[in-house]
């Protein structure tokens, strides 16, 4: 059954209304294939369980640099009833195997698939839930066809999975559960070496789908503020804690020079990038023009790590978007306390909260159904 929305006391943090209007790597940017990020249409996202609020400190507790800045108690989540780390034990034993076989495959074949994957991933969550909408391909109709959509890959590998899974087990695992798992696995796959969490399934594919509109609306893109961003995590369930740990996907994937562009001489007039970098970003962008890729982590682009954070307190922050992070007080202690602490605490809290996102407004039971096929409702 689907998960109340979460209303957390952290809006009297600040008074103002909490996270993104999205789509994933996060942070919400359109992306383009091969980019990083948990939403959007200018960067691909990748991501990464145990309990919720366990290896990642809160900024603000013992975390180096937090202080009172950015602190905020996690608060308790009910179980979702419905999902069940041993739903598929007996209906579909190998479904996990075929999942994780088919993801590695392909990342193999493709290092940028796995943030594309993550994307996807988060573009479902960010209309309506992990309900496998996404997918679902209607020309000019459904949420695929959203300009926020524009850049997504990744569907060929979800029908694939399908398909297979059809052939051992019939009308049994749902694409939302196909999704969620190919996410995980993305990853933990050897092209981004992430962290593996367990997952709970049983979520149920949306009966019909959402328009290309709701996704346009819904989608978060580059250049939105905090106050936008926190107000998007609020209202699917999520909260700050969860924000600043997703947005560390950014230490991985790239995005396209149409996304850094446009504020790169507003940022380097009011100060909040490095001269020598803003400068390098010009260039670069200058020359290979908008669809020229950067990564979004200059220092250390392929290793998932903490390094995303370390950036951003020397204004190395590629997407305006992550650089406001830091300056907000409601966030900044958190940038400063995985910044500071081993990359374990970023990593730990990041599987967590992406195993959350995939537990929040989920249909289960009676509440949707199981495809036959991703792209397609049943009829």
């Amino acid at each position: 059954m689907r998960t109340p929305r979460a209303v957390s006391s952290f809006l009297a943090l600040s008074g103002f209304l909490l996270l993104l209007a999205v789509s994933v790597a996060a942070t919400g940017y359109g992306a383009s294939p091969g980019e990083n990020g948990y939403a959007g249409g200018h960067h691909d996202a990748q991501a990464g369980s145990n309990g919720y609020g366990g290896d990642g400190a809160a900024a603000g507790s013992n975390g180096g640099g937090g202080g009172q800045e950015g602190s905020y108690t996690v608060p308790y989540q009910k179980s979702v009833d419905g999902l069940d780390e041993r739903y598929y034990e007996k209906s579909c034993p190998d479904m996990e195997k075929i999942v994780g076989t088919a993801v590695m495959k392909a990342v193999k074949a493709d290092e940028t698939l796995a943030a594309s994957i993550i994307r996807l991933f988060f573009h479902d969550f960010a209309v309506g839930g992990v309900d496998g909408s996404v997918l679902i391909d209607v020309p000019g109709q459904s949420e695929k066809y959203a300009q926020a959509s524009r850049t997504l890959r990744g569907f060929e590998l979800i029908e694939e999975i399908k398909k297979e899974l059809e052939a051992k087990c019939h009308a049994t695992v749902s694409c939302a559960d196909i999704l969620t798992a190919a996410a995980r696995d993305a990853v933990a796959s050897p092209a981004v070496r992430g962290p593996y969490w367990s997952l709970k399934y049983g979520r149920k594919d949306r009966k019909g789908y959402f328009s290309a509109d709701a996704a346009d609306r819904d989608v978060p893109m580059n250049g939105q503020s905090v106050n936008q961003l926190i107000a998007f995590f609020e209202k699917n369930g999520l909260n700050i804690q969860d924000l600043v740990a997703l947005s560390g996907a950014h230490t991985i994937g790239r995005a396209t020079c149409g996304a850094v562009r446009p504020g790169l001489f507003g940022r380097l007039k009011a100060g909040t990038l490095d001269r020598q970098y803003g400068d390098f970003l010009q260039r670069k962008c200058a020359g290979g023009g908008d669809a020229e890729y950067v990564e979004l982590d200059g220092e250390t682009p392929t290793a998932f790590d903490n390094q995303f954070y370390k950036n951003l307190l020397h204004g190395k922050g590629l997407l305006d978007t992550d650089q406001k992070l830091l300056a907000d007080s409601r966030t900044g202690g958190f940038v400063r306390s995985y910044a500071d602490q081993k990359s374990q605490a970023f990593v730990g809290q990041f599987a967590q909260s992406m195993r959350r996102l995939g537990e929040v407004q989920v249909l289960t039971g009676n509440e949707g159904e199981v495809r036959r096929k991703c792209s397609a409702v049943n009829y």
